[in-house]
């Protein structure tokens, strides 16, 4: 790496500055963003995403918007999402001639880069991937797409910010159900178009007949819920009807807490996302302990449920695994293999045990190099 990365780290504090670039233009946004999660870290919240990874290890972070000037011998480490845009890449690009060592790159899924990127924003992307000093990845789906862009292996698997007690802790619900009903969250979100719909209409479809096959006293015991994320998932769902079979309820948007109560408030999950994304959801629902049914194309739902994946959204399965869920709210079966495995969730969301192994991570690349070690390593 060079003679810059031993004149960067030595003397370093104790707590290490980072900058995150958010991709940005927009001032008043980037300043927004950076109040959301200020705020968030003053209450101690972390959600699992790219943005939290600063607080999770305990760096001090500034958030800085696409295109902003700034000293890069003032941080440690610079952190970034690779986001399609050319006008971002380009940004990276001239910080990455500069200090490659101290540049952190964070691929998200494959599929919304894909999407988006044009033929001259995947050659950026090449060029930043092999030179970028570290490529993080959330599973080994994202490795691999990394590592075949870079056309060479660059990418090192990192356990996420998922915090198993942390979840259980914040997601308590004190509402008590008095009414006997059984309440079932089902694809949060709902996607109607773009590249994440996840064949809602299928699901409904399913529903439908595995409460048909029931006596009136056990469907009215279950309340179906759905969220959106986007305008235009909502009007899909008004335009399609979609719920009426089941009686779906939309629910509004929720902050991070409130949304981490209202599972904890449901009796069971159902997400079906069609591509490879990070699985939050999925986390949560394991954490809180709820059955559930997800899709195979995501590694942490297959460790997390292995006992109850469908291989589709539209999988010919879920039939007989949503009537078999609903049979085991109801009592009227076997409930066990909708159940997360407790022991990967806490694995998973070993909040501070995967912190330090990220840091060790890191110490330990230094020190193969023979460069100076980070201070407070173990």
């Amino acid at each position: 790496m060079g003679n810059n990365f031993a004149s960067l780290h030595q003397g370093l504090p104790d707590r290490l500055r980072c900058a995150f670039l958010t991709g940005w233009e927009n001032s008043w946004r980037n300043l927004m963003m950076r109040a959301k999660y200020l705020l968030m870290w003053a209450q101690r919240i972390v959600y699992p995403d790219v943005f939290c990874i600063p607080y999770w290890l305990g760096w001090k972070c500034d958030f800085i918007r696409n295109g902003a000037r700034f000293n890069l011998d003032n941080y440690d480490f610079i952190l970034s999402e690779l986001n399609a845009g050319v006008g971002h890449l380009d940004y990276l690009r001239e910080l990455i001639k500069v200090h490659p060592e101290k540049i952190i790159i964070l691929p998200g899924p494959p599929e919304i880069f894909e999407s988006y990127a044009t033929q001259e924003a995947r050659g950026r992307a090449i060029w930043t991937l092999r030179k970028a000093g570290h490529i993080w990845a959330y599973s080994e789906e994202v490795a691999k797409f990394a590592n075949d862009y870079a056309q060479k292996e660059v990418a090192r698997l990192i356990p996420w910010p998922f915090d198993y007690a942390g979840t259980r802790h914040r997601g308590r619900n004190s509402e008590v159900n008095h009414h006997g009903e059984i309440r079932v969250l089902i694809g949060a979100p709902m996607r109607f178009v773009g590249i994440a719909e996840n064949s809602p209409h299928f699901l409904e479809k399913c529903l439908a007949e595995a409460l048909t096959s029931m006596v009136s006293a056990a469907r009215e015991r279950f309340k179906f819920y759905g969220m959106v994320y986007t305008q235009e998932d909502e009007i899909a769902w008004r335009q399609t009807e979609f719920g009426n079979r089941i009686g779906v309820l939309l629910e509004p948007r929720k902050r991070y807490l409130k949304f981490l109560r209202f599972v904890d408030s449901c009796d069971a999950v159902i997400t079906l996302p069609r591509f490879s994304i990070l699985g939050r959801i999925t986390f949560i629902a394991a954490a809180l302990g709820k059955p559930g049914i997800f899709t195979d194309n995501i590694e942490l739902n297959r460790r997390l449920y292995p006992g109850s994946l469908a291989s589709s959204p539209v999988d010919e399965k879920l039939r007989n695994l949503v009537h078999g869920l609903l049979c085991g709210l109801l009592s009227l079966g076997p409930v066990a293999r909708f159940l997360p495995d407790a022991q990967a969730a806490q694995e998973i969301g070993n909040f501070s045990g995967n912190a330090a192994k990220v840091r060790e991570m890191l110490c330990a690349e230094y020190s193969n190099q023979k460069h100076a070690l980070l201070p407070n390593c173990q």
